[in-house]
């Protein structure tokens, strides 16, 4: 009866955290990966307790259950790293630990049905379940690195939101993990060991759920003056103090001149998160994301080397460094696609002007 509570509580805590995120009038990709993670903690729950009514058709309700930790690496990812973090590998890697789970559910329930031998689920079954247990240690490894990543150099609430979190995971981690194997008997295992899981869901849950408003207030409360995106009439609300902090490092210093510029670098010398930059880049900046925008500014300032008198001798792969590329091939695609031509051409075209257009004056 107790753990029947325990998971029924689990359940009603799952459903609820889900629907909430339902609510959030501009969400984010972290609120849907939160919500997915909730929905297969309340599929846990479903399948516990409808474990002994279905038999060997409760894995059905246990493919639900498929996105626990890998959605949870990804509300991290998104949560501390922005949304412009999650590249199409990181999607892969979820969606192929979400494949496996839904194989070995259905390895399970047609074992228990008689309709895969024995033998043969002893052999791979047994397999899946240990690359899958290899897999989810990784992904728990890497929830982890997600809110350590760059810690000291965060503001004083993203500091703390990502102690909270750390600290949120390691205590799930401990219980199921240490507290489970090193001080619970194998007699009270059954017993003792649902009870950790739910536990360490339900922390885990309000704690993410706690950083989430905690970082919709601070984005709400702390920005000064509203920027209007033009295209779609939205008020976007961005500090004003992070909109000159961006442009004294791009345009005044001329950061976007360093290689292999990254938005976390600039998001940890102005201490804030890489999403309040993509913002930034996106609203005020008019570009689609920090790649594109620096890229323009590296173009721009190729432009301008390739128009003086002084640098006709140099060659195109010089320019190309000297404006932040790294590589010769990536400055010509971008050039070309940016400005329809290749730097080779805009050389020839500059060279071809008369002498009054190229000191900007009219030619008779």
């Amino acid at each position: 009866m107790a753990l029947t509570s325990a998971y029924f509580l689990l359940l009603i805590a799952g459903v609820a955290f889900m629907l909430l995120q339902s609510l959030v009038k501009k969400k984010q990709l972290e609120h849907l990966f939160f919500a997915i993670f909730c929905g297969s903690m309340a599929f846990v729950a479903a399948q516990q307790l409808s474990a002994d009514a279905l038999g060997p058709y409760q894995y059905l309700v246990g493919i639900g259950a498929c996105a626990t930790c890998n959605a949870m690496w990804l509300t991290a990812k998104s949560l501390f790293s922005g949304e412009d973090s999650i590249s199409k590998r990181h999607i892969l890697f979820a969606v192929v630990l979400t494949a496996l789970i839904l194989i070995d559910n259905s390895m399970r329930m047609a074992n228990e049905l008689s309709v895969l031998s024995s033998s043969a689920y002893s052999l791979f079954g047994n397999s899946l379940s240990e690359i899958i247990n290899l897999l989810s240690s990784t992904v728990l490894l890497l929830i982890c690195w997600e809110a350590i990543k760059g810690i000291n150099n965060k503001s004083k609430d993203e500091f703390w939101q990502r102690v909270l979190f750390l600290g949120s995971a390691v205590v799930g981690i401990v219980l199921c993990t240490v507290v489970a194997k090193a001080f619970v008997s194998p007699e009270s295992l059954a017993v003792v060991f649902p009870w950790l899981v739910v536990i360490s869901a339900l922390q885990v849950m309000t704690v993410t759920q706690g950083i989430l408003w905690w970082q919709q207030f601070n984005n709400t409360v702390e920005v000064a003056e509203p920027i209007v995106d033009c295209h779609e009439g939205e008020i976007i609300n961005i500090e004003p103090s992070l909109i000159s902090g961006i442009n004294t490092l791009l345009n005044k210093d001329k950061r976007y001149l360093t290689p292999n510029l990254k938005m976390i670098d600039l998001a940890n010398e102005l201490k804030v998160s890489e999403y309040k930059i993509s913002r930034v880049i996106r609203y005020h900046f008019d570009a689609p994301n920090f790649n594109h925008y620096i890229n323009r500014l590296r173009i721009e300032h190729a432009k301008e080397i390739l128009e003086q008198p002084e640098s006709q001798q140099w060659s195109i792969l010089s320019i190309a460094l000297e404006s932040g590329f790294s590589s010769l091939a990536t400055f010509n695609r971008v050039f070309k696609k940016q400005l329809g031509y290749t730097p080779n051409e805009h050389r020839k075209s500059v060279q071809l002007r008369p002498t009054s257009a190229k000191d900007g004056t009219l030619a008779h």
